[in-house]
């Protein structure tokens, strides 16, 4: 018998492409995009905040992303 293995590629992107409703594999897990902001500090990098929804358990995170 084969045996078919499907192989994936997984994108990197920069925080300031992240969109609500994007899809995105953070931290071993499935997440939705329910908000994002975009942050320029005076000081420091700008980054994205953005809060997501676990797609398997419905648990929140707030997480940053740098920006480039």
């Amino acid at each position: 018998a084969t045996q078919r293995h499907s192989v994936r590629q997984l994108m990197k992107i920069n925080g300031n492409e992240i969109r609500p409703g994007n899809v995105i594999q953070h931290k071993n897990g499935l997440w939705v995009a329910v908000k994002t902001q975009d942050v320029k500090p005076g000081k420091g990098p700008a980054y994205a905040q953005v809060e997501q929804k676990n797609m398997i358990d419905g648990s929140k995170l707030n997480e940053r992303f740098l920006s480039s």
